[in-house]
């Protein structure tokens, strides 16, 4: 890669960032990683029944305490329940309330059904190829610190 291909990836991923910033407008107060908050418990809850706060961290690759926080956030909007596993009382297991589900089905699933249709010239081979090279720029970044 020459350092013109670099400027144009970086680039492309300040783009990728603004894209991001600019989805639908969200219930008054709300922020998009908490929207990522709340499809990851919902992912999670579908493939293994119980969801925990390490489980949406590693998920989503943020640290416990990040993910904490936006889970009180979620919790004071009424989308997201915490409740204390009956098994070993340091755990808290995550559910969504029912205005939770009504938020992810609302801002994800729906939202993304939308984007897909008018994304069908992509195709799952260039999705990979895309995801492949952010990762190789995270894994490279100069004075990024592993583990």
């Amino acid at each position: 890669m020459t350092r013109k291909g670099l400027k144009q990836l970086l680039d492309v991923c300040f783009t990728a960032k603004r894209v991001t910033e600019t989805l639908p407008e969200l219930p008054k107060g709300m922020k998009p990683r908490q929207i990522h908050v709340l499809e990851a418990v919902y992912e999670i809850r579908q493939r293994q029944e119980i969801c925990r706060v390490c489980d949406v961290s590693s998920r989503l690759n943020i640290t416990a305490p990040s993910v904490t926080k936006l889970i009180c956030e979620l919790e004071n909007f009424g989308m997201l329940e915490k409740k204390t596993d009956s098994r070993d009382k340091r755990i808290a297991l995550l559910y969504l309330t029912p205005e939770g589900e009504k938020c992810v089905k609302k801002y994800v699933f729906d939202f993304h059904r939308d984007w897909v249709a008018s994304l069908q010239e992509i195709t799952d081979e260039q999705v990979q190829e895309t995801v492949n090279v952010i990762e190789k720029l995270q894994q490279t970044m100069p004075g990024r610190r592993n583990g």
